[in-house]
């Protein structure tokens, strides 16, 4: 994923191909992959974005969390 800046992005939705939905959190460094068509389609309507930042604890540049 070069030059892949943070979110949500969904990949291999051609036919015959298994759906990947990847979601990375810029401000903590959270990352999860879900595969499967069932599996990415509820994690998507759960709008993740949205959630994260409801849970996020950004860190610092050096990676400790900030107060």
């Amino acid at each position: 994923m070069t030059g892949w800046i943070g979110g949500l992005q969904i990949s291999r939705t051609d036919r015959g191909q298994t759906p990947v939905a990847d979601f990375l959190c810029t401000a903590c460094g959270t990352y999860r992959r879900i595969t499967g068509r069932d599996k990415v389609r509820d994690f998507v309507r759960a709008n993740p974005v949205t959630d994260r930042r409801a849970n996020c604890r950004p860190t610092n540049q050096k990676g400790t969390p900030q107060r």
